[in-house]
């Protein structure tokens, strides 16, 4: 049982993380639902399906002034 909840606690994580991009406009409405829907259904995936599905999300351009030419890696 401790498994499962440590589980449901790291994708509640991934879910706040992804939030924040929506809010930050550095991913779409659209794309958060698909990451929400993948988070959802993960026992579902495998490791390489995973990196398929998720990889393009996992480098984005920082938006904030100080660091404005730098990429930062994301949540993988």
């Amino acid at each position: 049982m401790e498994l499962f909840e440590e589980l449901e606690r790291i994708k509640i994580r991934f879910v706040a993380a992804y939030d924040k991009l929506v809010e930050q406009g550095l991913i779409s409405e659209r794309e958060y639902q698909e990451i929400v829907e993948i988070i959802d259904d993960l026992d579902n995936y495998s490791i390489n399906e995973l990196r398929e599905r998720l990889g393009r999300f996992r480098y984005m351009q920082h938006l904030d002034n100080k660091e404005s030419d730098q990429e930062r890696e994301l949540p993988s």
